[in-house]
């Protein structure tokens, strides 16, 4: 994981040298972008964080990197690599003079245009003419995720931008090399996805530059799982008693209740049922239960333990949708670590069922390679056939 570098200068407005995670960030959080420019203009300490889970992506995403480079090498393809971390002269001239000689593949080549700069996984030479000569350069990034995401996509956009600038000719392509795919590259065609890239660009452009920060309200999205600063924002919606503490509700809704003007999670609590009102969006029933909801956790949290309230069974809805109880019944569950090799590991297969004599039999198979995994996988099926047979019936529940 790369992280966002911002310099304090002199003048109006702090300039924010940044690499792919500020444009990434920008996107998925405007209040992101204002508490780091709080950092450029002295006014908050950068946060401190470590997260074993976000360290072990790290190294998975070394270790992905790694074995592409491997692969390179294998065919025989010399490698040259940029030393250092940081974007600095130094880095920027090496890159620059392997891209100048026309060196096959530029491991970690630093790249730089105006207040821009990053550091491409790979750049590939092309043979397309540039003014480095009959020759140019496209980026190749290595990612962990089986799925390329937006995220990704404004991440090839920017270094091939600033590769535009260094070679004087924009890369027609940028490729991305996911897990499973025997190091094949995804294909991007950058035209496709220049005007979003713009928009985003120019979006975080102007609120760096921006006399005031633009406001905007920390609520929780995807992105905190991966953010330096969810801590602080977690402790500002818990200060401020956000709505979007309630377990279940959604943006749209705060919206409503806002409007409606419901200022916090223990306004919505005392809010008079029935409602009052009719919602613009959604159905009464639905404010009706997240209202139900912020109770309980406001009555927990005043008496300093978990409350819960068992819901009226509905037909067709819920754990009603099981079917009728069977003496073939049996009961899975699996437990599976994303960490381990190329994909994933399903290393327990947990199940229960009722012999033929009526005993209860629990049985947990491990497995701690593929190997294991896959002979897990053909053994589960003669348990529930062995039952079929002495039960005549069998129906499956599973956790998942």
């Amino acid at each position: 994981m790369r992280l966002i570098a911002v310099r304090k200068v002199t003048g109006p407005t702090p300039s924010i040298w940044t690499i792919s995670s500020s444009l990434v960030g920008h996107l998925n959080c405007r209040y992101l972008t204002g508490l780091d420019v709080k950092v450029a203009n002295g006014e908050l300490a950068k946060p401190k964080i470590w997260d074993p889970v976000l360290e072990t992506l790290a190294e998975r995403g070394e270790q992905h990197e790694k074995a592409y480079l491997e692969n390179i090498r294998a065919n025989g393809i010399a490698l040259t690599v940029i030393d250092g971390v940081g974007i600095d002269a130094t880095a920027v001239a090496a890159t620059k003079v392997a891209m100048e000689r026309g060196d096959l593949i530029i491991v970690q080549g630093a790249l730089q245009a105006g207040r821009w700069n990053g550091r491409a996984d790979v750049l590939r030479r092309v043979e397309t003419p540039s003014r480095l000569g009959s020759w140019s350069y496209e980026v190749i990034d290595t990612k962990l995720a089986r799925e390329t995401k937006g995220n990704t996509i404004l991440q090839i956009c920017l270094y091939s931008d600033l590769l535009s600038v260094m070679q004087a000719v924009a890369p027609v392509s940028a490729h991305v090399v996911t897990p499973g795919t025997n190091f094949v590259p995804e294909v991007y065609r950058m035209a496709d996805y220049a005007a979003y890239y713009r928009h985003v660009k120019g979006s975080l452009e102007r609120s760096v530059t921006a006399s005031t920060v633009p406001t905007a309200y920390p609520e929780p999205i995807e992105h905190c799982d991966n953010c330096r600063w969810r801590r602080h924002c977690d402790e500002k919606r818990r200060a401020d008693d956000h709505m979007s503490l309630v377990a279940g509700i959604t943006k749209s809704q705060i919206g409503e209740l806002e409007k409606r003007g419901v200022p916090n999670m223990e306004g919505l609590a005392a809010l008079p049922l029935p409602l009052q009102w009719r919602p613009d969006r959604g159905a009464a029933k639905s404010y009706e239960k997240i209202r139900e909801q912020a109770r309980i956790q406001v009555e927990g949290r005043k008496k300093g333990a978990i409350l819960y309230e068992a819901l009226t069974p509905v037909e067709g809805y819920g754990l009603s949708r099981l079917p009728e109880p069977s003496a073939g019944d049996i009961f899975f569950d699996f437990e599976g670590d994303p960490f381990v090799g190329d994909g994933r590991l399903e290393f327990l297969f947990g199940y229960l069922y009722v012999e033929a004599d009526g005993s209860v039999r629990y049985c947990g198979d491990w497995a701690s390679n593929r190997q294991e995994e896959r002979a897990a996988f053909e053994r589960f099926p003669i348990i529930g056939a062995r039952c079929a047979e002495s039960c005549h019936e069998t129906s499956f529940r599973s956790s998942r």
